[in-house]
């Protein structure tokens, strides 16, 4: 199941894109926050979607590999590729 923001709350921490981003490669919250600049406490509720990602974050990620798409949760392809479109009907 992919991130849609309309998860439980106990739910949404575990599927998160950037918590799945972080567990996948051993970084702690505390860890990624410090290379983020921002408190451990912060990217918790950011990582909850209590609280929305900025720019300088977006910024972050991209440097590091991670599209916007996939922090947003749009694409389960980190890069941001989209899935191929079904073009069923439709000529080519």
């Amino acid at each position: 199941m992919w991130y849609d923001g309309t998860m439980t709350r106990n739910t949404q921490a575990r599927a998160n894109p950037i918590a799945l981003w972080r567990r996948s490669r051993g970084i702690t919250q505390k860890r990624l926050a410090e290379m983020m600049g921002i408190t451990a406490a912060t990217l918790s509720v950011k990582e909850r979607g209590a609280c929305e990602w900025v720019r300088r974050d977006f910024e972050f990620f991209h440097d590091h590999g991670v599209s916007a798409d996939y922090v947003l949760g749009f694409t389960e392809d980190i890069s941001g590729r989209m899935p191929p479109h079904d073009s069923e009907g439709e000529e080519p």
